[in-house]
């Protein structure tokens, strides 16, 4: 296992926190670049450009999500930003990074002419996760009742127990996390 670039992490000029960590720029002058940030894993924080959303495991580690903060700031490199889910675990190590299975909905070579076509300096088709659960679930088979009839019902848990699931989204479609293997499976689910 090896640790996700520091460079992700740290912002070398930390955001003016005071005791209640909220912003304060008042204490601006206070802040020594030398000074380590460290955040509150509770919540989304912003780390040089870098947010990420996250997850907690019951062995410590985490499930992140990474993502741009804003377009001032410099893009993931495509295969990162492609697969830019990542189980950590207690120590900040990788333990694995997403692999995507997206079975019939999506042909990343067409979509890599597509975007190549519209802009010839481009590495490829980028399509980020945009958005990870905050929970984990179940998917219980309902009996058909029809074509129009849901097929599933999904039980949510606070919790991750072997078997549940993560959901996450693109800006395109949905996708189910296997927290234990890290394989994204697509849904079909369409976001817009």
């Amino acid at each position: 296992m090896r640790e996700l670039p520091r460079k992700w992490f740290s912002n070398s000029r930390p955001l003016p926190l005071d005791e209640n960590r909220k912003i304060n720029l008042s204490m601006e002058s206070e802040i020594n670049e030398e000074k380590t940030y460290d955040p509150d894993p509770k919540i989304s924080e912003r780390f040089m450009g870098r947010m990420f959303d996250q997850i907690k495991m019951p062995d410590g580690g985490r499930i992140i999500r990474l993502y741009r903060w804003d377009e001032s700031e410099f893009d993931l490199p495509r295969d990162i930003a492609n697969h830019n889910i990542f189980r950590l675990d207690s120590h900040g190590r990788i333990v694995w990074r997403i692999k995507r299975d997206d079975g019939r909905f999506l042909t990343w070579d067409a979509a890599d002419q597509i975007a190549k076509r519209d802009d010839p300096n481009s590495e490829g088709f980028i399509d980020p996760f945009t958005s990870i659960g905050d929970h984990f679930f179940e998917r219980h088979p309902l009996l058909n009742r029809g074509f129009y009839h849901p097929k599933f019902e999904i039980v949510i848990f606070d919790t991750y127990a072997p078997g549940r699931l993560l959901g996450a989204a693109t800006n395109w479609l949905g996708y189910d996390i296997d927290p234990e293997t890290g394989v994204a499976t697509c849904t079909g689910e369409q976001m817009k």
